[in-house]
C-alpha cells in the first residue's frame, strides 16, 4: 500500500476509535483487554482486519501493553488501475510499550514495527503526561522517530529506499469549570529521504507520462484547538444518566514546506440514553490547498512534479455516528467494566483540479469506515 493510502485509512480508523486527539490524563494504570476490527471501503481501496490490544498493571505504578493488527488490503484505486494492476497484500504491525507512574507525571515509551511486501517502518516515541494546580491542567509532551524503507514490487533493481519521519507534539489542557474543558495542541513534522510513490507517474503537457520526483525533505506544522462542554450539573444527583450529554468543537491548521495550507474543522455531540447507552454522532469539514509542484499535467523540463491526489487541492466532509454500550456493574468471571462500541462514518473528498485520466473529469470519491471494539478489565 502506498504511504498516502496507509497515512489516509490510519488516520481515519484513529479518529473513529477515539484515540486521536483525546486528552490523555495521569491515571494509576489498569488491566485491559481491547479487541477490534476495522474497515476502509472508497475510491476502489479496501482494508480491513482485526486489532488486540492488551495493557497489565505491574506494581501499582507502571504498565506494559503489547499489541497486534492486521490489514488485508485490496486495491484498485483510480492510481492501480490507470497505471498498475489490482493488487492485493497484507499488513503486519507490532507494538510494544511501557509507562511509569510518579507523582502527577506518567511517562511512556512505545515501539511499533510494522511490515507489508514493499514497505517497512520501524518507530520509537517517548512521551509524558504530567497534573498540575489540583489536576485542573495537564501538559502531554510526545517525541517520536521512524526509520522506514520503500521498495517497489517485482523491481528488484529499485532496491529499498530510506525515509524517516521525526515529529514533535505537545498540548495543554484546562478545566474551566467542572464542565468545561480546553486544549491547545501542536505538532511539528520533519521528513526526510524518499518521500514519493515508487509506483505513481506524471502525465505530462506534450504527452506521455514521468515518474514522480519529490523534494528529498519536507517539514510541517499543525496547530489544534479543542473545547469541550459537558451539559450535566456539577452534582451528577441532579440528572438521570439519560439527561447527560456533552459536545466538542475542533479546529485543526496545518501548513509545509511543499505549500500546502489546510483548514479542518469538526464538532462531536455525544448523549446518553439509559443508564449503559452512550450515543455520538459528529459531523467533520476539510480543505486543502495543493503542494507548489503538483500538477494534473506539467512540463516534462519541471524538477519537482507530483501527481498525487492528496497532494491536490480538495475538500472533504466527513459524517459519523458511533453507539457504545457498557452495562454498569456488570462482571463476568472476574471480568469488569465491559464496552462494545461501534461506529460508522461516510467520507466524501471532491478534488478541484486531479482529474480522472479514463472520463477527463474531476475525480471524487465517497467511502465508508466501519469500527467495532469490545473492550474490558480483567
Amino acid at each position: 500500500m502506498n504511504r498516502t493510502a496507509r497515512v489516509r485509512v490510519a488516520g481515519c480508523i484513529a479518529l473513529l476509535a477515539g484515540v486521536c486527539g483525546a486528552v490523555e490524563a495521569v491515571e494509576p494504570p489498569q488491566d485491559e483487554t481491547l479487541v477490534g476490527y476495522n474497515l476502509y471501503s472508497g475510491g476502489g481501496l479496501t482494508v480491513q482486519g482485526p486489532a488486540l490490544i492488551v495493557k497489565k498493571e505491574l506494581l501499582n505504578r507502571m504498565s506494559v501493553t503489547a499489541g497486534a493488527r492486521v490489514d488485508l488490503v485490496s486495491s484498485a484505486s483510480v492510481d492501480v488501475v490507470t497505471q498498475a494492476s489490482p493488487y492485493k497484500e497484507r499488513r503486519t504491525e507490532y507494538n510494544l510499550g511501557g509507562t511509569v507512574l510518579y507523582d502527577e507525571v506518567l511517562t511512556g515509551v512505545d515501539y511499533i514495527q510494522s511490515r507489508e511486501s514493499d514497505y517497512t517502518s520501524d518507530t520509537v516515541s517517548v512521551r509524558m503526561t504530567h497534573d498540575l494546580f489540583d489536576r485542573n491542567t495537564t501538559v502531554n509532551l510526545h517525541v517520536s522517530h521512524s526509520w522506514d524503507k520503500v521498495g517497489k514490487n517485482n523491481d528488484p533493481s529499485f532496491g529499498w529506499k530510506d525515509f524517516n519521519r521525526t515529529i514533535y507534539a505537545g498540548g495543554l489542557t484546562q478545566s474551566l469549570t467542572q464542565r468545561w474543558l480546553v486544549q491547545v495542541n501542536y505538532e511539528a513534522t520533519a521528513d526526510s529521504g524518499f518521500i514519493n510513490n515508487p509506483y505513481r507517474s506524471v502525465y505530462t503537457i506534450g504527452g506521455g507520462t514521468a515518474p514522480e520526483h519529490y523534494p528529498d525533505a519536507r517539514t510541517g506544522q499543525a496547530w489544534v484547538l479543542r473545547t469541550g462542554y459537558g451539559f450535566a450539573p456539577d452534582s451528577t444527583d441532579e440528572l438521570s444518566p439519560g439527561q447527560r450529554s456533552s459536545i466538542q468543537f475542533d479546529y485543526r491548521y496545518y501548513q509545509d514546506t511543499f505549500d500546502i495550507q489546510s483548514h479542518a474543522a469538526r464538532v462531536l455531540f455525544q448523549h446518553y440514553v439509559g443508564t449503559n447507552w452512550l450515543f455520538g454522532t459528529s459531523y467533520r469539514y476539510h480543505r486543502q490547498s495543493a503542494a507548489s509542484f503538483y500538477g494534473d499535467r506539467l512540463p516534462a523540463t519541471q524538477l519537482y512534479k507530483a501527481r498525487d491526489k492528496e497532494l491536490s487541492q480538495y475538500s472533504d466532509h466527513w459524517i459519523g455516528a458511533s453507539l457504545q454500550y457498557k452495562p454498569i456493574g456488570f462482571t463476568w468471571a472476574g471480568l469488569s467494566n465491559f464496552y462494545v462500541e461501534l461506529s460508522y462514518d461516510f467520507l466524501m473528498y471532491d478534488y478541484d483540479n486531479f482529474t480522472d485520466p479514463r472520463t477527463g473529469e474531476l475525480y471524487s470519491l465517497r467511502a465508508h469506515v466501519l469500527h467495532t471494539s469490545l473492550g474490558f478489565n480483567y
